[in-house]
């Protein structure tokens, strides 16, 4: 094509282009004026619904933080009123500040700390009352609820002195409904299969092994209801998923679970099953205080714990036991000397303390001479506390007991004269124990009746 002819067709585009747009000016004009107007008009709505959208969330603060600060105030008043009640004591006020209580907690009124802590002051008084405001307590603490739980000397000890030591035995009310609540609350949550809720609950207080071991005795006797339960009902898996959740929670249960015994009549092949329940736990109790992870401390805290219910156990924690006080002086030390102690100044139930001696001790002495190089320090250590026992006077236990005697006098450096001078020595300590330990000694003492016998 010929660039006359690419000029004269670029010349007919131009001219209807603009014949169109001075045909059509108007409507161009009006059609660019009106979509800059539209968008225009798009942006201002838009900005102005996010105006009163910032402008909605400012009120709705506002009213928020107006609210609140109502609510604490009216809250303020609230308790201001009804302060003078909750600050009372006794028993003749406990009716009311329960009530005062219950309201306030219910209504959410009270911080959950405070609560249970006015809780615990009323169990004090009237330990249903504590157990049904802390029942209606969200989100407290259960490190609150075990401190306040005491061990009474019945549970400490396995006896009932009216000693100096044994002054929170008046608190056994208040520490057994606190026991029951969580057995109650630990009972639901099984039945509801809330995992999540019970670890962030009652279970919480297991989840720290090295705290559980520290704290193993008062620990034990708070889940005692518990799994007690689970076990008269043998509800096998519950207590192997209680089992599970933690190490703490486990060596919890193998404590336990040793005196969990109901006696009652089973079949043959539910007996087996029983049997092979105990057997398993143990096992895995006699191997844990021998492993790394229970030191010492450790040791000596669980030994003194299975003491104190060594009659209940039936046997279970003999094996154990036995092994423990034969173990090297560096090892067993601390267990050493709590036993010594427990016996010397008889912190020990009698009957318990026969079963002890014939199935514990003597064994355990008579086993460590009959090895070819005995530990000379622990050998003495259990001499010692042979000698602060009873002599046996039925059999099978007198024939064992002279035994041990025949084998201590045929010892090279003649044992049977350190077996007299020990137990010399401890009639006279108990005869006048020094003053920092007197209030410690049961020694004489009569056993003092059950305050929750009935007449």
């Amino acid at each position: 094509m010929s660039p006359d002819n690419e000029a004269s067709k670029h010349d007919v585009h131009t001219s209807r282009l603009g014949k169109f747009i001075q045909n059509y000016s108007s409507f161009l004009s009006t059609f660019v004026i009106g979509v800059a107007g539209l968008v225009a008009t798009s942006i201002w709505q838009y900005r102005q619904s996010q105006t009163a959208m910032r402008q909605a969330e400012s009120e709705q603060k506002i009213a928020a933080t107006k609210a609140d600060n109502e609510w604490r105030i009216a809250r303020a008043e609230i308790l201001a009123k009804n302060m003078s009640v909750l600050s009372t004591q006794g028993a003749n006020t406990a009716d009311q500040r329960f009530g005062v209580l219950l309201s306030l907690t219910r209504g959410a009124i009270l911080d959950p700390e405070l609560a249970v802590s006015y809780a615990l002051e009323l169990g004090k008084d009237n330990a249903g009352y504590m157990h049904d405001v802390l029942a209606a307590t969200e989100h407290k603490n259960y490190k609150q609820l075990e401190q306040a739980f005491k061990l009474t000397c019945l549970q400490r000890y396995g006896v009932r002195r009216d000693a100096d030591i044994c002054k929170d035995d008046k608190l056994s009310d208040r520490s057994e409904a606190i026991a029951d609540l969580i057995r109650d609350e630990l009972e639901a949550l099984d039945a509801s299969g809330d995992g999540k809720a019970a670890a962030q609950g009652a279970l919480s207080l297991l989840r720290d092994e090295r705290e559980v071991q520290a704290t193993v005795a008062k620990l034990a006797w708070i889940f005692e209801p518990y799994l007690q339960d689970l076990y008269e009902r043998r509800q096998w898996k519950e207590i192997v998923r209680f089992e599970a959740s933690s190490p703490g929670s486990k060596l919890v249960a193998a404590i336990v679970l040793a005196t969990a015994r109901t006696g009652e009549l089973v079949g043959e092949g539910e007996s087996a099953d029983i049997e092979r329940f105990h057997a398993d736990h143990r096992k895995w109790l006699g191997e844990y205080l021998v492993a790394k992870s229970c030191d010492p401390e450790c040791r000596g805290r669980l030994f003194d714990v299975m003491l104190s219910v060594y009659g209940e156990s039936d046997g279970d924690y003999d094996e154990t036991m036995r092994r423990l006080l034969t173990l090297p002086r560096s090892e067993s030390g601390p267990a050493l000397g709590k036993l010594h102690a427990r016996l010397l100044w008889c912190q020990v139930d009698k009957d318990d303390l026969a079963l002890f001696r014939d199935h514990v001790l003597v064994p355990s002495l008579t086993d460590l001479l009959a090895r070819p190089k005995p530990d000379p320090i622990t050998v003495e250590e259990l001499i010692a506390m042979v000698a602060m026992t009873p002599d046996p006077s039925e059999e099978p236990a007198l024939a064992a007991w002279n035994t041990l005697m025949a084998a201590l006098q045929k010892t090279p450096d003649h044992r049977d004269r350190s077996f007299g001078k020990h137990r010399t020595k401890a009639k006279r300590e108990r005869a006048d124990p020094p003053p920092m330990v007197k209030r410690a000694s049961f020694c004489g003492m009569v056993e003092t009746a059950d305050p929750q016998a009935k007449d």
